[in-house]
């Protein structure tokens, strides 16, 4: 592998206070040990602890770290979204700060990106690789939103929400325009719109490790992916009924027509409410 590859690291961070030190650590220590021409973004969404200090604390030691801060929380896609259009170098990606994934792994995504737009790690496509360790019912929880992906768009991509991406700086500008999603689902956002504009993603198996979270957080993301993704599939859908080419959709597909016909009653009844 070239020893100057370049890579930009974008690293989303809400009230990383007590991980954020140990993540930059790591990260560092990898892209250095690799001899990478790299950056680091550290995309502050609105953290009320003290994340920024820490960062900055870091600038003052490594000249590799930029830090984007908001006042307001925007909500991890629309933090990683402004973060992707600083990035200055060929390949830009991004990570988890709770370091799930070891930056190690982006080896496996280089490997792929010059031959695609778009490498995503996946914590469901093993191959030789050992299962993920995780809580059955985050197991499950996983597969579920897998088929209902695949269900609604038709795209054969397996982990849509792995927080572990890799890109071609060229494609950024277009691929990140309008995105509407804030919350978790907007990776599935980014993997519907790669499709429409006709690029090439690769999945990718990746090493991850689970982070403990509450049961609660998990009802709550279900709840909130769930939405944001019908609600992505509406978006699209709209698209495709004015014959703009968009992800591949089943021609005169009657579940399709139904779901789009519940999905308009539901959005006219929340904007009379």
């Amino acid at each position: 592998m070239n020893s100057r590859l370049e890579i930009s690291i974008i690293i989303p961070a809400h009230n990383e206070e007590k991980r954020i030190q140990k993540c930059l650590k790591r990260i560092i220590e990898y892209c250095t040990q690799k001899q990478y021409d790299f950056e680091i973004i550290i995309t502050e969404d609105g953290s009320t602890d003290n994340t920024v200090e820490i960062v900055k604390d870091f600038q003052q030691k490594c000249d590799k770290i930029k830090l984007i801060s908001f006042k307001e929380r925007l909500g991890k896609g629309r933090a990683i979204t402004q973060a992707m259009f600083t990035a200055t170098k060929k390949n830009v990606g991004f990570m988890d700060a709770d370091l799930a994934t070891d930056p190690s792994e982006f080896e496996k995504l280089l490997d792929e990106i010059t031959n695609n737009d778009i490498v995503i790690g996946s914590r469901i496509i093993r191959g030789t690789l050992p299962p993920i360790k995780r809580p059955f019912y985050r197991t499950i929880f996983s597969h579920l939103y897998s088929k209902f992906f695949r269900m609604l768009f038709r795209i054969q991509i397996y982990d849509p929400q792995c927080g572990f991406k890799l890109f071609r700086q060229e494609v950024i500008p277009k691929l990140f325009n309008e995105i509407h999603t804030t919350r978790f689902a907007f990776d599935s956002e980014i993997i519907v719109k790669a499709c429409s504009l006709g690029l090439k993603i690769k999945e990718v198996p990746i090493n991850w490790d689970h982070q403990a979270a509450s049961k609660i957080r998990v009802i709550t993301q279900i709840k909130e992916m769930g939405s944001d993704l019908l609600s992505i599939w509406y978006e699209f859908h709209s698209l495709w009924l004015q014959n703009k080419k968009v992800y591949p959709q089943k021609k005169a597909s009657l579940k399709g027509r139904l779901l789009f016909r519940f999905l308009s009653l539901y959005k006219k009844s929340k904007e009379k409410n």
